[in-house]
């Protein structure tokens, strides 16, 4: 179950489209958001079947929050550099992935796990890969073009 929601977390903060505004947000969520995120502006809530995501710049950053539906914390995402993965993460995906060109990197700080996750392109295909801190690279998702 973990992973499926990971896995739902990963697709929702690369997607392009939002999702729809929801009617309502858990108060229990909207409660510890506020509690952790005082200082956040531009807050936009969305919801899926699965979980509540909140979207909002904090300390100058685009971030994301992830809530389940009773309103607990899943964890967070926001947009890195690639020079902010740790060295071995950089160099297994530099290794393996070594013709792709990086679009876009993430970190997902979980309650459960903390992971790093690259979108990147070739001529024939798109991946996002999952990168650990020690350097184990696993794809996650790929789509041929």
């Amino acid at each position: 179950m973990k992973k499926l929601l990971l896995a739902a977390f990963v697709v929702a903060t690369f997607a392009t489209t939002a999702f729809a505004e929801p009617t309502k947000v858990n108060y229990l969520a909207l409660k510890n958001f506020a509690a952790e995120f005082k200082k956040a502006s531009d807050v936009s809530w969305s919801t899926t079947g699965e979980f509540v995501k909140a979207t909002f710049v904090a300390d100058n950053q685009r971030m994301e929050a992830f809530y389940t539906l009773a309103g607990e914390k899943i964890g967070t995402s926001r947009g890195i550099s690639i020079d902010e993965l740790p060295l071995k993460a950089k160099r297994a995906f530099a290794k393996k992935y070594e013709s792709y060109n990086v679009k876009e990197s993430i970190l997902f700080e979980g309650t459960d796990e903390d992971a790093y996750f690259i979108k990147a392109e070739n001529d024939a295909e798109e991946v996002i890969v999952k990168v650990s801190e020690g350097g184990s690279v696993s794809v996650f998702k790929r789509n041929k073009k």
